[in-house]
């Protein structure tokens, strides 16, 4: 038997392949390893919710995660990426999948891409490996409905293998240009891609060019559009957010994730459930939108003396809505972050975003293979930010953004799901040792 260290090696491995947009190796992969039958459309198959988005998709099926939980069904979710640990990719219920399921899903699958990988598909990605250990973790718990967060863009995702019963767009912007494309019609054309033929979609709020662009495919697929602001209304009351959408109005609705933006992304997973026929129970409604939880979103943790506020953001419109969270919360306050960034993503117009309220930027190295180096990012950095300092570890900078603060006082971790992650765990590690 695998365990659950050898599992995380074996996924590793994977890495070198890269990423690989393209449905044909998913889909060969799965009928290999029987799993065809899960994807949405098999009478034993879970139901699917499946959810796209510049910003806010995770956020969005987090709630819908929450709210099929609390409306008494077997529910799983798979979130892209993972912040703390690998295993939050898949859950079961409102937790990850067990270590011991994760190894022996891994330790079935494994075999089966290397079956793959001596045709000329080529075996899976680790995208592809974790997408399939999805399919077959919820096969096994019988779960009758998955929350399923794309993994990047839409149409060509591995995720895009399913036959949902309802599909969400959160929201369209600039991430992902040089595999999506360089105009918000281009990359709607990509999220759209998620929508299938009679299945109803939801769609955030977004500028009118992407909008066109989902508005022209739904038509074409003959698939019923609820749009934020139109046939989802939401309006804030003294008792909480009220939800109206074509079937039903949902009043005292508090939205359990943090932050000014979420009350919106709560509103299209209720939608969601609605348009997907998974209400059992309005009443239970409110209680699944107040438990929903998710980590590395404006997410807090006290240590080493200081407060360190956790958020994954990492393009534009996600640095733009983190400052005006911040702005609301602290006034015109500038704070000491430690940050850092993927490849694949622009640097300077993030950083601009956030150069109000960066007073010092501390920029360290991230474990994982499509890092930019600190002093190849710093450049970039300096070009909008006053204050900029590569650093060589992670240590070093945790160190640094100490010795830059008072007791008590904030500290950013943003720019990278990864970085979030990874001093997520330093601090956590932290606060789980034993005091000397």
């Amino acid at each position: 038997m695998m365990t659950f260290e050898q599992a995380i090696s074996a996924l590793s491995s994977l890495e070198k392949r890269g990423w690989r947009l393209g449905l044909d190796r998913m889909l060969a992969f799965l009928a290999e390893a029987g799993l065809t039958a899960a994807t949405g459309a098999g009478p034993e198959s879970p139901k699917y919710i499946h959810v796209a988005g510049t910003n806010g998709k995770g956020s969005t099926t987090a709630f819908l995660q929450s709210l099929l939980v609390e409306q008494g069904f077997e529910t799983g979710a798979f979130f892209s990426p993972y912040v703390f640990d690998p295993r939050e990719r898949v859950q079961i219920g409102r937790e990850p999948i067990s270590k011991e399921e994760f190894a022996l899903g891994i330790e079935t699958l494994m075999p089966v891409g290397e079956r793959l990988n001596s045709t000329e598909l080529g075996g899976p990605t680790e995208f592809e490996m974790k997408t399939a250990l999805g399919f077959w973790a919820w096969m096994r718990q019988q779960c009758e409905w998955v929350a399923l967060e794309v993994g990047l863009g839409g149409r060509l995702d591995a995720t895009n293998v399913v036959t949902p019963r309802a599909s969400v767009i959160v929201s369209i912007g600039w991430d992902h240009m040089a595999l999506l494309g360089n105009t918000l019609g281009q990359i709607a054309a990509e999220k759209a891609g998620i929508i299938k033929p009679g299945v109803p979609v939801i769609v955030g709020s977004m500028e009118p060019e992407p909008m066109e662009v989902i508005l022209k495919i739904a038509r074409e697929r003959n698939a019923p559009v609820w749009r934020l602001g139109q046939e989802i209304e939401l309006h804030p009351t003294m008792a909480g957010f009220q939800v109206k959408t074509p079937q039903r109005t949902y009043i005292g609705l508090r939205p359990g994730l943090p932050g000014q933006y979420q009350p919106a992304n709560m509103a299209l997973a209720v939608a969601a459930l609605e348009a997907a026929g998974a209400v059992r129970d309005p009443e239970r409604v409110r209680l699944g939108v107040e438990k929903a939880w998710l980590p590395g979103r404006y997410q807090k943790i006290e240590a080493l003396g200081r407060v360190w506020l956790l958020d994954g953001a990492h393009n534009v419109n996600a640095a733009e809505a983190l400052a005006e969270a911040l702005f609301e919360e602290y006034g015109p306050r500038r704070f000491v972050t430690i940050t850092s960034m993927l490849s694949g993503h622009d640097p300077q117009p993030f950083y601009e975003k956030l150069s109000g309220p960066i007073r010092t930027a501390l920029v360290a190295p991230i474990d994982f293979f499509r890092a930019i180096p600190p002093r190849e990012l710093a450049p970039s950095l300096a070009e909008v930010l006053a204050d900029v300092v590569p650093m060589d570890s992670q240590s070093e900078a945790i160190d640094a953004a100490i010795a830059a603060t008072q007791p008590g006082e904030v500290i950013l971790v943003t720019g990278s799901f990864y970085l979030v992650g990874q001093i997520g765990n330093r601090l956590l590690k932290e606060l789980s040792s034993p005091a000397e």
